[in-house]
């Protein structure tokens, strides 16, 4: 069923990324509806699509990625999923370097369109990227001694299943993909929230991809088999244990993104044509993205939870709300808040769509008991509290929010805060600690 699956999930693959590339003008249009009146719109668009057509190859390569860190995973071989997205950046990164020196005035989307090795080297650049990441994790499925041979049969009953379920999922990702295309569509154009919102969301999904998804990838399988064999005891303690690590590790993170959203992106973009301007409109998004860290990582492990029941269509169900609430919370709040208002409708949403979730899933599995997680949510949410403040008080006297001096905030301020958030969880005997360091021992998993 493995093969049959594998072999009718590329083929279906191969089709979607070739219809993709085809309507590329039209999936760009749809996110530049609203273009500043500073630049040529159709200019825009031409140079948008341009990169779009490549940039759209990678659904092929991201699939294939999907389908073999699954078999990875079923084999309980973790490793070269963890570390190959890394590769893959540092392949982006590569072809960046090797861009000639812009001169003043930095690149424009019109350069694009006239200098073709601008334009290969940012579409290929990162396409290339994500192609050395899927060939990475093809050899480890090989390696791994799994056997592939293609089975042809849209009739098989696994992939009959697989078809129902995609059907879902599918509808997941257009329901996030129409809300994306609504709040950049919302951005004021020609202000540089657009911008601003990407970058933000960039340096706010990264913590997300260190300690989220590292949880996920090695709780999830056991979570699949728990439900696989029927033994609820064993799902309830993965799935509670997940979340609960889940929000431990990505609060504080959440929290310094919040107290040290000047100084991070300070250190991380301010030079070159990224001006102190740029900075702090990107450091308001940040702020609003940043109180919904903790809460985006535990709804997407909650939704996991429904997965490991084959259940695709309960998340697709909460996804459209959280997504409707999205951009209903974006609408009201970017007249006044501008980007910051943008980035706290996501985080909102996300918080409220969290706790929807866990009460869906308590419904769903009846001896999922949600006291003991929202006890743990009340502690870590203390714990944050009380280290955000300890973290901002240093900074406000330590550093400053560029160069050198931001590296030297952030570094005093994540020690100070980290030592208030670890000092509180002790006080409050949270039990979420020694799972930590169980787990932290070799051999543990």
């Amino acid at each position: 069923s493995t093969n049959a699956i594998i072999t009718m999930a590329t083929v279906g693959l191969l089709v979607l990324t070739a219809i993709a590339v085809l309507v590329a003008p039209l999936v760009f249009g749809i996110y530049s509806v609203n273009v500043s009146d500073a630049v040529d719109a159709e200019a825009f668009r031409r140079a948008g699509t341009a990169l779009t057509r490549i940039f759209l190859v990678q659904i092929l390569f991201y699939g294939i990625t999907a389908l073999a860190s699954a078999v990875l995973n079923s084999r309980r071989r973790f490793f070269a999923a963890a570390w190959t997205p890394v590769l893959a950046n540092v392949v982006t990164i590569a072809a960046l370097l090797s861009l000639p020196d812009p001169g003043e005035g930095g690149w424009s989307y019109l350069d694009v369109l006239d200098d073709g090795r601008l334009r290969l080297t940012l579409s290929l650049g990162a396409t290339a990227g994500i192609a050395l990441m899927t060939i990475v994790l093809v050899v480890a499925v090989r390696r791994s001694g799994f056997q592939f041979h293609p089975v042809f049969d849209l009739r098989h009953p696994a992939v009959r299943k697989l078809l129902t379920m995609s059907g879902w999922t599918l509808g997941y990702v257009i329901a996030n993909q129409v809300s994306l295309a609504v709040v950049r569509n919302l951005a004021d154009p020609g202000s540089g929230d657009a911008t601003a919102y990407f970058d933000a969301y960039t340096l706010f999904v990264l913590p997300h991809g260190l300690l989220g998804v590292s949880i996920a990838t090695t709780f999830v399988p056991e979570m699949a088999r728990a439900a696989a064999r029927r033994d609820g005891k064993a799902f309830v303690d993965r799935t509670s244990l997940g979340i609960r690590l889940v929000a431990m590790l990505t609060m504080p993170a959440g929290v310094l993104l919040f107290a040290l959203r000047r100084p991070i992106v300070g250190a991380l973009l301010q030079r070159g044509e990224y001006s102190a301007a740029d900075a702090l409109i990107t450091s308001r998004a940040l702020a609003g993205f940043a109180l919904g860290l903790c809460a985006f990582s535990v709804y997407l492990f909650v939704l996991r939870g429904f997965y490991a029941h084959h259940d695709t269509r309960m998340p697709f169900i909460i996804n459209v709300g959280e997504n409707i609430l999205n951009v209903v919370l974006a609408v009201i709040l970017v007249d006044r808040y501008g980007v910051l208002g943008l980035a706290a409708s996501f985080a909102l949403s996300y918080a409220l769509a969290a706790a929807g979730a866990l009460v869906v899933l308590h419904t769903k599995v009846r001896a999922f008991a949600l006291r003991d997680i929202w006890a743990s949510l009340g502690r870590i949410c203390l714990a944050g509290a009380l280290m955000g403040e300890a973290a901002w008080f240093v900074a406000r006297e330590i550093g400053g929010n560029s160069g050198t001096d931001a590296v030297v905030r952030i570094g005093a301020a994540s020690v100070a805060g980290l030592a208030v958030y670890v000092a509180i969880l002790m006080l409050v005997e949270a039990p979420e600690l020694g799972d930590i360091r169980r787990r932290a021992r070799p051999g543990v998993t």
